[in-house]
């Protein structure tokens, strides 16, 4: 058992230090000079982009940059800061998680943009920008530097996708730049896949489609649970 754990753990560290980017558009992969990379720090964690749910952007763990490549064009990324902090001398843990801030970017292919904001060095620090979140997007070619805007409060995945009925693009569809629509893979176009109402939810036929998608947003759940809360998860799983 020991074994197993430690080379568990070493595939981990393995991964964490080997990530690579993020491909957010559909269709084939295409060389970095053809894209438009987004970079933001490890507490960044991504609501939604340009509106639509973003649960692969987030999926990066470690404390190395995240990439998300993305079609050439403008976008709306909505990203708060989370981040947690001993209380107590490490007898507790508390997060933080902000307001959003929306991140404007306009980028032309092989651009490298990149989120900042001024990172709490404490608690209290976090605690201070709780409701007054906001940053910088930064060309790090041209060093052009746009000032965010105020974003929407933080909803959990499970409230993106289950609290209106939203709609999620399926992994084929990808995320297109505003003003454009989406590209499916290959010449048919990919129908997005309707995320059920709660109503609909409680229905027994109804299930959550089996993709990237669905998989990222449970082990972001399973991630925020207490020890306790994780044995019961895993119980739960195993049913």
């Amino acid at each position: 058992m020991r074994q197993l754990l430690c080379l568990a753990a070493a595939a981990l560290l393995s991964a964490c230090a080997q990530q690579a980017p993020v491909k957010l558009y559909s269709g084939a992969e295409q060389p970095t000079s053809q894209v438009l990379v987004v970079e933001m720090p490890n507490t960044l964690e991504v609501l939604n982009i340009n509106g639509q749910p973003a649960p692969e952007a987030n999926r990066m763990v470690g404390n190395s940059l995240r990439q998300l490549e993305l079609q050439p064009g403008k976008y709306r990324i909505n990203a708060y800061f989370e981040n947690g902090y001993d209380v107590g001398g490490g007898l507790s843990h508390e997060i933080i998680r902000t307001r959003s801030a929306t991140f404007l970017v306009d980028g032309q292919a092989g651009d490298v943009w990149r989120l900042e904001f001024d990172e709490p060095s404490n608690l209290r620090e976090a605690e201070a920008m709780e409701d007054d979140f906001s940053g910088y997007a930064v060309n790090t070619r041209t060093g052009e530097r746009v000032a965010s805007e105020p974003g929407p409060r933080y909803v959990s995945m499970l409230g993106q996708m289950f609290g209106g009925g939203s709609v999620v693009a399926s992994q084929d569809a990808g995320i297109a730049p505003l003003g454009a629509a989406p590209q499916a893979q290959g010449a048919a176009a990919v129908a997005p896949v309707a995320v059920p109402t709660p109503s609909q939810a409680a229905a027994p036929a109804q299930t959550l489609p089996h993709d990237a998608s669905t998989l990222a947003t449970l082990k972001q759940i399973y991630l925020m649970l207490s020890p306790e809360g994780r044995d019961a998860f895993l119980e739960w799983a195993a049913q």
